[in-house]
């Protein structure tokens, strides 16, 4: 079996829509505390553009995804 953690922070664009900005490999264990002054900082940076659209207008949420992956069989012919 193989798992795999991203940590998956949420973001408000400037069209009212959600952002997604996903890091693997993260450090597991992080806070609010730690978390959301980074989130802040990519909000205030302005060096992001899509099409005129602020990807990352507000910090929204940050969590843990983590992804389960069981192999049921490999077939070595295919």
């Amino acid at each position: 079996m193989n798992d795999t953690t991203n940590l998956e922070l949420t973001f408000e664009n400037s069209s009212g829509k959600s952002k997604k900005l996903s890091i693997r490999r993260p450090v597991l264990g992080l806070t609010q505390v730690e978390i959301l002054p980074v989130m802040e900082t990519i909000v205030n940076s302005d060096i992001f553009d899509e099409d005129g659209i602020d990807p990352y207008v507000k910090a929204k949420n940050a969590r843990y995804v983590r992804t389960e992956i069981e192999v049921l069989f490999e077939n070595e012919e295919a």
